[in-house]
């Protein structure tokens, strides 16, 4: 096993024990909420070589060499930390998941004409209330990483996601409805729809900072690229899915089904992905990235 995957493995054992403890009061399937993959987390590792790392120990730290074009760059890698710091992302993560559900609220927009938001307000149901628990849950684990300024960005990108989810399926009703174009969304919608990503992008900034890594040079703009367009597929990824199941339960007659567009553009931009990150320096970069974007195919 890689010693990314001995991480990984460690935190899923930790958010299944979080997801057993919910579930001998609640039978309900809170597992499904849960991406086992770590998309957030495996983005936050992404700018660590601890691949070479012998005898990998999760109860060890260790001082690694994240060397960028021939420059050596080392960085202490807390590894009790970053476990927590990632634990707590994911249990963000499952939140984030269960909000955005079909159930509790794109299901609900269609067919209303109130505003989407008081639309939610009004109708707080099991899934709000477990996805609220995971957020408390969360902040415990991101305490113990115990960096302010971290921990402030990663609220304020979890307040972006939120924000912007009322904004893009508000949208996504008009452009079904034929009151909106279907390419608002790839033009000038493009910066608000990224939005619906923002944790994500925020995990790959924070492994940039902590893994004390130079963005600065000219070569750097390349892997900053990549990060947009991983971010990207996501949204277009989570868009599909968000529609396709909202649609499918819903008893009104659709005008026109957005999903399709949303899969074409991601198909498309898995290509082109696949091309650029294969043109990452070094090595170690571009084997993480490459791990990485497997995970969104």
């Amino acid at each position: 096993m890689e010693n990314q995957d001995i991480i990984i493995s460690e935190i899923n054992k930790i958010i299944s024990e979080e997801i057993k403890f919910l579930n001998r009061y609640y039978d309900y399937d809170l597992k499904r909420f849960f991406c086992t993959e770590l998309f957030y987390g495996s983005a936050f590792l992404s700018f660590f070589n601890i691949k070479d790392i012998r005898d990998f120990d999760t109860g060890r730290n260790y001082r690694i060499n994240n060397h960028l074009y021939g420059k050596a760059n080392f960085s202490f890698f807390d590894t009790g930390k970053i476990i927590d710091l990632i634990t707590g992302i994911e249990l963000l993560a499952i939140g984030l998941n269960i909000h955005s559900s079909h159930e509790n609220i794109l299901r609900k927009v269609f067919g209303k004409s109130e505003n989407p938001e008081k639309i939610i307000e009004k109708n707080y149901t099991i899934e709000l209330l477990f996805g609220d628990i995971f957020y408390s849950r969360a902040i415990s684990y991101l305490i113990n990483f115990d960096d302010f300024v971290i921990f402030d960005n990663i609220l304020k990108s979890l307040l972006s996601v939120h924000h912007s989810r009322i904004i893009i399926h508000q949208m996504i009703k008009d452009v079904v409805n034929g009151i909106k174009n279907i390419y608002w969304f790839f033009n000038e919608g493009l910066t608000e729809i990224k939005m619906l990503n923002a944790l994500l992008k925020e995990m790959f900034f924070t492994g940039i900072g902590v893994s004390n890594l130079d963005v600065s040079g000219e070569k750097t703009k390349e892997f900053l690229g990549v990060i947009d367009k991983i971010v990207l597929l996501k949204t277009y990824n989570d868009l599909d899915d968000y529609t396709r199941q909202a649609l499918s339960e819903s008893s009104e007659a659709i005008l026109y089904n957005p999903a399709d567009d949303f899969y074409a553009r991601s198909e498309d931009l898995k290509k082109s992905l696949e091309i650029e990150i294969n043109k990452l320096e070094p090595e170690w970069i571009k084997d993480n990235f490459l791990k990485l974007s497997f995970k969104f195919v």
